[in-house]
């Protein structure tokens, strides 16, 4: 009889943690640094896309490229996720050590573009090559991008039920980390460049996803935007269907 009511008893506490976990918004924490691509508007339509669709809470510290300040981050702390779409901070040290906690912890972490030199130097080279696994090289001029997917990444969540994306810009990437699983390459037909665009990492335990895409014009497609939806949901280990509204 005891043994019954404990079993009893075990099984209302996870339905009712399962019940508060599933009504508890995701929370997300955007870092916008990132002028010459305009990370800012970008960022700011996209929030307003996640809110109006899903039971998320999108908090943002918007700043400029080379910002000294990060104005809230005392969100990022409680963040379920980290999104990053900066360039070339020079955040004090006090700062970089909340962003550091996160990434330390194998909290899930979306790059996007500049994010691979986000931070000062000796960062980079940790956030880039380590925990994005990621390898920037420099980049080649405003010319078409033809985006494909990577030879056996065709059934990784992130890109399910997205199509084709084209873009402006593409990053010059180095030889990825050696736990990076390529996702997508991107191609300049008139230079015959083909370079990886979007991977994803593990990284202490934790999901990370880096895409070098992120230009204004990526924000207008469909596709582009629902991969990052699928990045949301993959890197937090949560289900699109159970944050629906």
């Amino acid at each position: 009889m005891k043994q019954a009511f404990v079993q009893g008893f075990s099984l209302l506490l996870l339905t009712a943690i399962s019940a508060w976990a599933a009504d508890k918004p995701l929370s997300i924490h955007f870092i916008s640094g990132s002028k010459e691509y305009k990370s800012e508007p970008s960022l700011q339509d996209f929030k307003k896309v996640l809110e109006k669709r899903y039971h998320v809470s999108v908090t943002a510290s918007w700043v400029k490229d080379g910002a000294k300040d990060l104005p809230g981050i005392e969100h990022i702390p409680q963040a379920d996720l980290l999104l990053v779409f900066a360039r070339r901070l020079k955040l004090p040290e006090e700062q970089m050590t909340v962003i550091r906690k996160h990434w330390n912890e194998g909290k899930p972490i979306i790059g996007m573009r500049t994010s691979s030199h986000a931070f000062q130097k000796e960062d980079n080279e940790i956030f880039d090559r380590q925990v994005m696994a990621g390898n920037y090289t420099g980049h080649f001029g405003n010319e078409p991008v033809a985006v494909s997917t990577a030879k056996g990444a065709a059934n990784h969540p992130v890109l399910k039920d997205v199509g084709k994306i084209e873009s402006l810009k593409m990053y010059k990437a180095g030889e990825l980390g050696a736990d990076a699983t390529l996702l997508q390459n991107g191609t300049i037909k008139s230079k015959n460049a083909i370079h990886a665009v979007t991977w994803s990492n593990l990284y202490k335990g934790g999901r990370m996803f880096y895409t070098s895409l992120g230009v204004s014009v990526d924000f207008e497609n469909e596709h582009f935007r629902k991969m990052i939806v699928n990045a949301i949901f993959w890197t937090t280990k949560t289900k699109e269907a159970d944050y629906l509204k």
